[in-house]
């Protein structure tokens, strides 16, 4: 049967946030089966992209490969989905939707609004990220002298990005590459930060590395025995330069810490597998994940660090409130703050705020973190674990998403071959006058 065409864009084989969740959605559109689905890869910034002979292993995404474009349709698709950010939205289908991860902070750009505006309707990531799109409210000028309000006028919804829970789970599984690693740490407790160092600096990136360093060296220095903090970072690449890039901020941050007795920092920079980074959740080493982040649209890394039954401080804002229930989760407390100047770019204005941690009140749960580790901390851990396993997998959110598309995207025409029955020759009797 024919089916309708469904051209799907988005920076899926790149080692990106955006690059994984266009997998996960590429996956999830594969497994919906109701379009004859084609797919058009694309950058994103400066990140590096998949080596899709040795990364693509998975038999879902082996199957993807075969549906990407190599040339022009024969007609317009019936559905668009390009997943990027809003600025980028254009209309290509007679139906189009956009996916984006939505903003950090408490207000986008007004031609983030325009964008939203150019589709049919728009899926986010988060409750938070759909509130602040919903919220902003700007007045257009025009040279004329006209005026126009400007919000968002179109279906606007929030999807999950469901973990892979047949790989991200509580587990006493060990990798030998990791445990290769990790046993040249001689620290038995560890803080575990994972995600991405954006290139504001030491000290203004939006997942504020710097200050969660800074906090943790000030916290344990002079004590003994101590915890180490594991930072599995990089910058926009998994190469050379960028990991001495990072070194180089580790440093930096370090000799603004007064004391000669401070804790260790330590850095794993590169690509590891999913498996490899379920067995890095899960390490007996790794005893609590931290993230002093200033806002996330989703924050996925943080989703899969719940699965592992480990105790997480997170701040108490943004996207991850989604999934980390208040009752299992130890929220860190903090204020909106404008952005620093250096923090500004083309995406983050100067006018927004983002979340800044309370670094004092940090400093304490992260003592009581390690000085009374066990009893209710890793209970919750474990509820946490429980609960997230079940209501944020793929499979939940093939649910919902399945549900959006059902819901919003209209029954195509589609053009089916006439199979004409075969004619039998009749042979005509003999007429005898």
């Amino acid at each position: 049967m024919n089916k309708p065409i469904c051209v799907f864009t988005s920076p899926i084989f790149t080692r990106s946030g955006y690059g994984d969740w266009g997998l996960a959605v590429a996956k999830s559109l594969q497994r919906y089966d109701k379009f004859d689905l084609h797919l058009a890869p694309t950058r994103w910034g400066n990140c590096s992209k998949k080596n899709l002979e040795i990364d693509v292993v998975d038999d879902e995404e082996k199957r993807l490969l075969s549906r990407i474009l190599r040339g022009p349709l024969p007609k317009q698709p019936e559905l668009y989905i390009q997943c990027t950010i809003p600025n980028e939205f254009q209309p290509v289908g007679k139906y189009n939707i956009g996916m984006t991860a939505g903003i950090e902070t408490t207000i986008c750009r007004g031609e983030w609004v325009e964008g939203l505006n150019r589709m049919d309707m728009t899926v986010c990531t988060s409750q938070h990220a759909k509130d602040v799109f919903m919220k902003c409210d700007f007045t257009k000028n025009f040279s004329d002298g006209r005026k126009e309000q400007l919000k968002v006028s179109k279906p606007l919804e929030a999807c999950f990005w469901g973990a892979e829970t047949n790989i991200y789970k509580k587990t006493d599984e060990k990798v030998e590459s990791l445990e290769e690693v990790l046993s040249k740490i001689p620290e038995e407790f560890a803080f575990l930060f994972v995600g991405q160092w954006t290139s504001n600096g030491a000290f203004h990136d939006r997942k504020d590395i710097g200050m969660l360093i800074k906090t943790f060296l000030e916290t344990f220095r002079d004590k003994s025995p101590k915890p180490c903090l594991i930072l599995k970072t990089n910058g926009a690449t998994m190469s050379a330069v960028d990991k001495y890039e990072c070194i180089n901020r580790i440093k930096e941050v370090t000799s603004a810490v007064t004391g000669d007795d401070l804790p260790n920092i330590y850095i794993l920079h590169g690509e590891l597998t999913d498996k490899e980074m379920n067995a890095l959740y899960n390490h007996s080493k790794v005893k609590a994940h931290v993230s002093f982040t200033h806002g996330e649209g989703y924050g996925h890394p943080l989703l899969l660090a719940s699965l592992s039954g480990k105790p997480l401080m997170v701040p108490q804002w943004s996207g991850h409130l989604d999934f980390l229930n208040p009752k299992f989760t130890r929220y860190l407390k903090g204020d909106l703050v404008q952005l620093p100047p250096p923090a500004v770019n083309d995406w983050l204005i100067k006018e927004s705020a983002w979340f800044q941690v309370n670094y004092a009140e940090a400093s304490e749960k992260m003592k009581t973190m390690y000085y009374n580790y066990g009893g209710s901390f890793l209970a919750d851990a474990d509820a946490l674990a429980k609960e997230n396993s079940q209501k944020y997998s793929v499979e939940a959110m093939d649910k919902v998403f399945h549900a959006l598309l059902d819901k919003y995207v209209p029954v195509f025409a589609v053009e089916q071959p006439i199979n004409l029955p075969k004619l039998k020759k009749i042979e005509m009797p003999h007429v005898i006058k």
